[in-house]
């Protein structure tokens, strides 16, 4: 149902618009839609609320979409950034131990062939620091 009130609106400011389009380009070449006594006065007024309208659309309402738009942007990026930054803290809590393991920086407590080499590992890399 959003939809489909979305694309009516959506069309509506389409066809207006394309109206006062039409209606500026007709004025740009000093056309008129309307002849007789009556056209000065109502081309002027006419004219005039259209550029009111037209530059109060601008100002405004362009101007606010633009902002609504960048506030969701902004909203979107920071929750997208804060799922990857949450998705890779849990990565790091998982293989963080592995990793220094195997760099050296942590206790191996499991027992078995490698968990030996691993402390002989770390011992070497403590002896390396400590001879320096």
């Amino acid at each position: 149902m959003f939809i489909i009130i979305t694309l009516f609106y959506l069309s509506l400011i389409t066809i207006v618009g394309m109206v006062g389009w039409k209606l500026v380009s007709l004025r740009k070449l000093k056309l008129s839609l309307v002849e007789g006594a009556v056209e000065k006065e109502l081309h002027s007024s006419l004219y005039q609320t259209l550029e009111r309208a037209c530059h109060a659309f601008r100002t405004v309402y362009l101007a606010r979409a633009k902002a609504y738009a960048m506030d969701i942007f902004y909203i979107i990026a920071k929750k997208v950034l804060g799922w990857i930054l949450r998705v890779t803290q849990k990565i790091q809590a998982k293989h963080g131990k592995w990793y220094d393991m195997v760099k050296g920086k942590g206790v191996v407590k499991k027992k078995g062939s490698v968990s030996f080499f691993l402390q002989d590992v770390a011992e070497y890399k403590k002896s390396l620091k400590e001879g320096e």
